[in-house]
């Protein structure tokens, strides 16, 4: 994955990235501002965007994030799958030690009807566009294999992913609960905020949801 955002920082002349030198497991590490979800296609065809952020577009849906803000100190605590409630008090606790990040290339997303705050939701980019397909610009070798490796990356995680999800429901009842309440909790948001695709339900974000 440090291959693929070199490769794709590179097509934006962006060079100097610098990673972290480990990876702490089971940490909230901050917080970023989801502002829209657009289809994969959306995205790769949105000339108003960097090229880098184009070639992001790996999945079939594309969350749109902004402001990057991390913990000075990230905290210790257990993750769940998908979309859950954080704790009032871990929220509580880590707003006061968010900074901003300076990132090495900040994007906005601009809506695409001003006066919608729901137009940057999967479907309502098209119309921004003549219905063709995004010219196949053609790409150097070292970005077409990070893309792969990035898929290939994805599509394992995946799989990994709901194979734990299947065998923690059939060890524990509990689990099984908790995963029907959080499907059920996420249609609710669904059908309330069509995809959580607006700044509307976010604004709420550190407070509601963790992703």
């Amino acid at each position: 994955m440090e291959n693929f955002y070199r490769e794709i920082y590179a097509v934006n002349g962006i060079a100097d990235l610098k990673f972290p030198e480990h990876y702490p497991v089971s940490r909230l590490l901050g917080c970023i501002e989801v502002v829209g979800c657009v289809k994969c296609e959306e995205l790769a065809c949105w000339k108003e965007v960097p090229e880098g952020v184009r070639l992001e577009a790996q999945t079939e849906f594309c969350w749109l994030c902004e402001q990057p803000q991390k913990l000075i100190i990230p905290f210790e605590m257990r993750g769940y799958q998908r979309i859950y409630n954080l704790e009032r008090k871990i929220y509580e606790a880590a707003v006061r030690g968010l900074r901003p990040v300076q990132a090495p290339l900040p994007v906005k997303f601009l809506l695409p009807e001003p006066q919608d705050p729901l137009s940057l939701k999967p479907g309502l980019l098209v119309s921004c566009f003549d219905g063709s397909k995004a010219a196949e610009d053609k790409k150097p070798e070292g970005l077409l294999a990070a893309i792969a490796g990035a898929r290939a990356a994805a599509t394992q995680f995946s799989k990994n992913d709901n194979h734990q999800s299947i065998t923690m429901q059939g060890q524990d009842a509990d689990v099984s609960t908790r995963t029907r309440e959080e499907s059920e909790e996420f249609e609710k948001l669904d059908r309330t905020y069509h995809f959580g695709a607006t700044g509307g339900i976010f604004t709420l974000f550190p407070k509601a949801v963790t992703i």
